[in-house]
């Protein structure tokens, strides 16, 4: 008797545990929605427009159309003078190594984090410009305004730089690290973006 209640605690036993196993199959395969990835995100308008509120966020920080920026301009003419802050006095000085953070690096870093962002927001945007709604057409059209405005900062300040206009750049070594191109063709690309904004109708024509 006692080995009969043996094996049917045995099968009972054997038959929960396998209960467990199929009945927490589904609700343990929950997507983690905090976790995307550019495969999974910016296929929808609400996901792009998002994806555009980012492409303006490093314009609006000191790194370059503010605090910075500014100084890196005035500091090298003769309306201002840097009596003290050591941040600027290379810039002032008109010696800077091109190392030092802030003058030499925080401006390229603000405008690549523009140029990356617009070019995944235009990878996600396909297709003939009259086929397309006109939503996704202003969208396109502000990615393409901010990053001219971006490669024409950049032209400024360095003139020769890495030119990217397609996400997929991003994928390999081998053009991440893509040689700086002449500025005259940073400027030819800023040319072109510029006019496909006006197509858009996001930039007025006149």
């Amino acid at each position: 008797m006692l080995e009969i209640m043996k094996k049917i605690s045995y099968i009972l036993a054997s038959l929960c545990v396998l209960a467990a196993f199929v009945s927490c199959d589904k609700q343990l395969a929950v997507k983690n929605v905090n976790n995307q990835t550019t495969y999974d995100f910016g296929n929808t308008e609400s996901d792009l427009q998002e994806a555009v509120i980012a492409c303006y966020n490093r314009i609006r920080l000191e790194g370059t159309f503010a605090r910075v920026g500014y100084m890196h301009d005035v500091v090298r003419g003769d309306e201002a003078w840097n009596p003290q802050n050591a941040w600027y006095l290379t810039a002032d000085h008109l010696n800077s190594p091109g190392t030092v953070d802030i003058t030499d690096q925080w401006i390229w870093r603000d405008c690549f984090h523009v140029v990356n962002r617009c070019n995944f927001v235009l990878s996600k945007i396909t297709g003939e410009e009259e086929n397309l709604k006109e939503s996704y057409k202003r969208m396109r059209g502000e990615a393409l305004f901010l990053r001219a405005l971006a490669y024409y900062t950049l032209a400024t300040y360095y003139q020769t730089v890495p030119l990217f206009t397609d996400y997929a750049q991003y994928g390999s070594l081998e053009t991440i690290y893509s040689e700086n191109v002449p500025q005259d063709e940073i400027l030819d690309q800023v040319e072109k973006d510029l006019t496909e904004a006006i197509h858009s109708g996001t930039l007025p024509s006149k």
